[in-house]
């Protein structure tokens, strides 16, 4: 954790520590809007260690599991640390500047991310490089499948069914018009039709 997440923990908290259990699951989108789904969640110390365990797995096979985040240094570690909560290809389609994804961070050790300095360090610098801040929207009726997979961070399934829905009955006049797809999960779409334009 950087030293200016720590100060923000520390003072929101009252002590220089920080939470190294998650007392919150949380669904969490980035970027402008956030939106965040948490529930409380009462976890005993071995329900705990055996949760962590496929976790560890996720991490391990990270790179056929999430091909749409870039390689890259950190890149182990946000799966591994932000997959436990979320889906850690919510960050693609809302790119942020260095003081934006550091804010982001902040929020997320506050609902009861679990990781070290270091973790939260690798995490910052891999999501600023690989993550920028954009002012550009993706236009749901003009683009190709691979378009809305590389820029919303959208499965190739899901972005191939977004497609063949449109194809078969016309453009979408909104995001509520995606939510029609069918297997589209709902938070996926909420959390990037910030990013999303109707023309």
């Amino acid at each position: 954790m950087t030293g200016a997440i720590r100060k923000r923990m520390a003072k929101k908290n009252g002590s220089a520590g920080y939470l190294t259990r998650p007392a919150w699951i949380a669904t969490l989108a980035f970027g402008t809007g956030l939106v965040i789904v948490s529930t409380a969640a009462a976890l005993a110390s071995t329900g705990f260690q055996q949760g962590s365990q496929p976790a560890q797995s996720s991490s391990q096979s990270g790179d056929s599991q999430y091909p749409q985040l870039p390689e890259g240094s950190g890149k182990q570690t946000l799966i591994r640390v932000c997959g436990k909560c979320h889906s850690p290809t919510n960050v693609i389609a809302n790119g942020q500047n260095r003081q934006g994804w550091e804010d982001t961070i902040t929020k997320m050790a506050g609902l009861g991310a679990a990781g070290s300095d270091e973790d939260y360090t690798e995490i910052l610098d891999y999501l600023t490089k690989s993550f920028p801040q954009v002012t550009s929207k993706t236009n749901m009726n003009k683009a190709t499948a691979a378009d809305i997979e590389s820029q919303l961070g959208f499965s190739k399934k899901q972005a191939q069914d977004i497609v063949a829905y449109r194809e078969k009955n016309g453009d979408f006049k909104s995001s509520d018009d995606l939510k029609k797809v069918p297997d589209l999960n709902i938070m996926e779409i909420n959390s990037r039709r910030n990013r999303m334009t109707f023309q």
